[in-house]
């Protein structure tokens, strides 16, 4: 991960976006928790990553992200879909979890809910576009 960037509207970007280890995002997780915990809003940005046991990551994912009580997880596409529903299945959220089919639409959610001392994490994906995400929202700022 990159040092937290700050953009011109006050969101910072914190760039895990070619993290696809779960035991690391686990601990991006974690970082982002802190920052919550400082009073900062904070959304998880996630694509779908891992072979084999990538179901069962991404389930304890999806329910860490509502315990550690970050406040907006989006999940990008299909494959990825199993956390938004760990996370929904979780029972505290109603409508913290968002499940976007690509990046475009995970990219119009985040204009809409940034904004000053918003703490974005993106983390990575098997697919390689997350990338691409974070740069958008640097360029867009």
């Amino acid at each position: 991960m990159t040092a937290p960037a700050t953009l011109a509207d006050g969101t910072i970007v914190l760039d895990g976006s070619s993290i696809t280890d779960t035991d690391a995002i686990r601990d991006l997780q974690s970082d982002l928790a802190e920052w919550r915990l400082r009073g900062h809003p904070t959304i998880h940005v996630a694509g779908a990553f891992g072979a084999g046991s990538g179901f069962d990551a991404m389930d304890a994912l999806g329910r860490r992200t509502v315990r550690l009580n970050i406040g907006t997880l989006i999940v990008i596409g299909a494959d990825a879909r199993v956390m938004y529903l760990a996370a929904e299945l979780e029972g505290s959220w109603d409508g913290e979890s968002l499940p976007v089919a690509d990046i475009n639409s995970a990219y119009d959610e985040l204009k809409r809910l940034r904004g000053d001392g918003v703490v974005i994490l993106v983390t990575g994906s098997t697919d390689g576009t997350m990338p691409e995400l974070v740069e958008r929202l640097k360029e867009s700022a």
